[in-house]
């Protein structure tokens, strides 16, 4: 996942580690690495049979100074998914801008505040990976707040992570969240938030999540992003620019053949 201009690559690892973890509604009792490794089967499922497909994209951008909007732009897109012809298990992500600003899109760059990708072909992959077991410490929300038939969890990264080979790409002070569906173990939200330092300014801190819900393909059952938000804040000059994408009306891409009679 990317969050372009500002925040460089992300790297969430979501894995849960030692104890149990009671899912009240649920009405069971599992081990952390239980939940772990129904949550990358899950992903793994996706990642090997989702179909590519397509859906409607709509952004919108915003650079704020001191609560105020200085510059939005909206965009409207055809976004893609397509399985890669080359690499198995590859998803290519890629849209078809509509709209810019309510207007037709011909010929014209799409340049906004804030910009972002990765949210469909590699997000829950890369965030939720025992790769990254020794990067990041796991507790279950114990708020009591979380709707019933879900369970929530948080991390932040360790202290030694920087030592570990696997957690190169993950940046000291990283914290985050995600929820899943206890019924089907499928994650439902997940974010991170992390200092990211534009030049030499360390205070400013980025945050992108995802939200995820049951899509039908073709009678198939896919958990597919609805929402994506990224924004990033720079406390010390009152800044901050914001991304925010709504996905519907999926479809599964389809061909069609005719047959015709051979000439005799």
């Amino acid at each position: 996942m990317h969050l372009l201009r500002y925040l460089g690559e992300i790297s969430i690892a979501g894995i849960l580690l030692g104890g149990t973890l009671v899912l009240a509604q649920a009405q069971t009792s599992l081990n952390f690495d239980q939940v772990l490794a129904q949550i990358e089967a899950n992903t793994r499922r996706y990642t090997a049979t989702v179909p590519s497909f397509f859906c409607n994209e709509h952004i919108v951008s915003e650079e704020i100074h001191a609560g105020k909007i200085k510059r939005e732009t909206t965009v409207d897109a055809v976004f893609s998914v397509k399985r890669s012809a080359s690499q198995p298990n590859v998803l290519e992500e890629s849209r078809e801008v509509k709209l810019i600003d309510g207007k037709p899109a011909v010929g014209k760059k799409m340049n906004m505040p804030l910009t972002f990708s990765g949210g469909f072909s590699g997000a829950l992959a890369k965030f939720l990976s025992s790769d990254h077991r020794a990067c990041f410490d796991y507790t279950a929300d114990a708020s009591g707040l979380m709707p019933q038939g879900t369970a929530g969890f948080t991390f932040v990264a360790r202290t030694t992570a920087g030592r570990e080979p696997d957690c190169a790409s993950i940046q000291p002070g990283t914290t985050g969240k995600f929820t899943v569906d206890t019924a089907s173990m499928q994650v439902t939200h997940i974010e991170r938030t992390a200092p990211t330092a534009v030049g030499n300014d360390k205070t400013v801190l980025g945050t992108a999540a995802v939200d995820y819900a049951l899509v039908t393909l073709n009678d198939k059952s896919f958990w597919l992003p609805t929402t994506i938000t990224a924004f990033t804040t720079d406390s010390s000059k009152a800044e901050s620019v914001h991304f925010t994408a709504h996905y519907s009306d999926y479809h599964r891409f389809a061909a069609t053949a005719t047959i015709l009679p051979t000439e005799q």
